[in-house]
This record gives structure tokens, sequence and C-alpha cells, in this order.
């Protein structure tokens, strides 16, 4: 159900899951179990998920909600959220290569990224839910309202509209789009330079931005003792150098 790559220290992700890379409870808790593994790994310092086919994901396999019955749901939405709770929250960098559609859950998932690259063409991204009839649950809304500009959250949310890739980059739902042949290419360029930062200091400033103002000082040990680390200072040292040719 995943292909996955390794490279220069950058993991490569390929959602393999016919149809359309839809998301079910068994799919979504494999595709964040084999992710989960790299976040120990000291060998992978970044990850790019992408799609195979056409789609990126198409979203939550419909058919399964209303043959399965209640404890499916209840499985379902158990794996979904841990799937982007635990997307979210990564420590280390992960880029969404979107290669074709992106719908409902698979838009979340692409979204629960900390950068999103789409592919020029006819692929759409976008939140049918309450067209569907279902609400967002926590977890989800939180990562579109982290994501979306405010003047646009109630109409990606409420109208349930798919967006061309342009549009969707107005919206925030993607961050750039490329032609087909650059899609990887890019979106490996883009984990390559956030590789570079020391892993501490991505994954505290990564946390940093999913809390509130007023919460953000229980780190401030933690952010003294990461400015002060031999890594970080070597890290300083190595930017004078390179940017002001001393050190």
């Amino acid at each position: 159900m995943i292909e996955r790559t390794d490279e220069d220290g950058i993991s490569l992700f390929r959602m393999a899951h016919k149809p359309a890379n839809v998301l079910t409870a068994e799919f979504s808790d494999t595709l964040w179990n084999d992710i989960k593994e790299t976040r120990e790994d000291p060998t992978v310092r970044a990850i790019v998920l992408s799609g195979t086919g056409s789609a990126f994901s198409a979203g939550v396999d419909l058919f399964r909600v209303i043959q399965d019955g209640p404890d499916y749901v209840d499985a379902l939405l158990s794996s979904l959220s841990g799937l982007l709770d635990g997307l979210r929250k990564f420590p280390k960098p992960l880029i969404a290569a979107v290669n074709g559609h992106a719908i409902a859950g698979g838009a979340v998932v692409a979204c629960a990224c900390d950068y999103r690259v789409m592919v020029r063409g006819n692929g759409k991204i976008g939140l049918p839910e309450l067209q569907v009839g279902v609400p967002f649950f926590s977890v989800a809304l939180e990562i579109m309202r982290e994501i979306i500009p405010a003047q646009y959250l109630r109409e990606v949310l409420l109208l349930g509209r798919s967006f061309n890739p342009e549009d969707a980059r107005e919206r925030g739902l993607v961050n750039e789009t490329v032609d087909s042949e650059d899609l990887l290419p890019r979106a490996l360029e883009i984990a390559r330079r956030l590789a570079t930062i020391p892993e501490a200091t991505f994954a505290l400033s990564k946390r940093q931005l999913s809390m509130s103002p007023d919460t953000m000082q229980d780190l401030d040990e933690e952010l003294q003792a990461i400015w002060q680390a031999r890594e970080t200072q070597a890290h300083i040292r190595a930017y004078l150098e390179r940017t002001l040719g001393k050190s």
C-alpha cells in the first residue's frame, strides 16, 4: 500500500492504494505507522509524501462508511485522527508532493504537511465534507485553520468547492504549483533545504507554530538549551562562513 525509497537522508513515501489512494482505517494506520518509524531514525532528515496515478488521495472510502456500520466508523475516525495529528506534529520536515486530486480527507493529509507542492493540470483539491453531510473532526479543523487565510476559511470549509491548483494556491491549500516533470524534483529540493536545519530547532519551531502566543513561554528552557547546544553553535559558524566569509 505504501512505496518507499530513500536517498541522501530523504524518504519518499508514495501512496499506492487502489482506487485513488482512498483512506480506510487500515490504510491510514499503515501510512502513519510507516512514517512514524522514521521519527527516531537519524538517517532520515526529511520526508516527501506523494501519491500514485492521477490522485494524491480521493479521501475517505465512503462506501465502507455506509456498508460497514458504526464500529467501522469508530475505527476510521480514530485512525484518521491519529494519522492527521501525527503528521501535524511530526518533528521532521514533511513535504506533500500533490500529484493530482486531493479531496476531503486527502486534502487534509496534504495540508497536515509543512509545505505543499501541487502539479499543474486537471487535478483538484478541496474539502466537500459538509456537502457529503459530515462535520470536520477537531484535528482536521485545526489543521485547516492554521493554513487557510481567514478571508477564505469559510468559503473553503462551508461551500465545499474543489479548486484548481492556482486557485488552491491563492487560498493557502498549496504553497506552489509546478509542471508534472518538476513535481518530485521540487518537493525533494525543498525537503533537502529544510533537512539542513538542525533537527531540534526545526521540531521546536514547528511546535511553536501550532501554539497560542500565551503558551509559547512554556518552551523557554528548551529554546535556551538549543541556542546553547554545540550543534547550534556549529551551525551558526557555518552560516557566518557561508554568508560573510568569516566565523
